[in-house]
């Protein structure tokens, strides 16, 4: 039997990066008061790349922009990543072992993210060195981003292979409804960026909580 490709979620599943998002988010709203924001408030917008991010932490506040404004403020906010990408993000505890069995048992990895791509690919190689993945995409000018199926089609194409054959790991609902709307199935992980409770409330999605429970989940599939 074919072995899974198994395409990964980048912020909340692989990696912890919601401290140096957060900073970058303080950078780009500095002139507007707001003080020091709780790693909480970001994650709860967390997901559906920066531009939103920064949208939603700013009607947190009741602060409203036109998108003029929002653009601005997006490229101060991902200047500042880009030189910062890396600071207080790491990896969670196993993913990398886990990542290395995976990749030694054959599986094909990738990373899919709402993250800008060049963003994606610098955290990745900086902090997912040994890891040999097929593909690593993140959002591209022009390109839909998630949870539209044609991202994880792109990879479908890539590795010449139907979705049945795929299996997609997050760990937010728009991970579920990316897989859902790609018709692959998904496992969703509870270190991430969003309650518990609301991922297991999601129909149809696999939920876990250990890197161990993980590893079973993708073996069984």
């Amino acid at each position: 039997m074919e072995k899974p490709a198994v395409i990964f979620d980048l912020d909340g599943t692989l990696v912890d990066t919601i401290a140096d998002i957060r900073l970058a988010v303080e950078a780009s709203v500095t002139d507007l008061g707001l003080g020091s924001l709780s790693n909480e408030l970001v994650k709860t917008y967390v997901g559906r790349g920066l531009a939103n991010t920064l949208r939603g932490v700013l009607s947190s506040f009741s602060i409203t922009v036109t998108e003029d404004e929002l653009r601005e403020r997006t490229g101060r906010l991902v200047e500042y990543y880009r030189r910062h990408a890396v600071v207080e993000s790491r990896p969670y505890d196993g993913i990398i072992e886990l990542l290395e069995r995976l990749q030694e048992a054959g599986m094909p990895l990738g990373v899919l993210s709402n993250k800008e791509d060049g963003l994606a690919k610098s955290i990745v190689a900086t902090l997912l060195p040994t890891i040999e993945f097929v593909l690593v995409r993140g959002q591209r000018s022009g390109r839909e981003i998630k949870p539209h199926p044609s991202t994880i089609g792109e990879f479908c194409d890539v590795l010449g292979r139907s979705p049945d054959t795929m299996l997609y790991v997050g760990d937010s609902e728009v991970d579920w409804q990316t897989a859902k709307a790609a018709s692959v199935p998904v496992i969703l992980v509870g270190w991430g960026f969003r309650p518990r409770e609301a991922l297991r409330a999601l129909e149809g999605a696999l939920f876990v909580d250990t890197i161990d429970g993980l590893e079973e989940a993708i073996n069984g599939v």
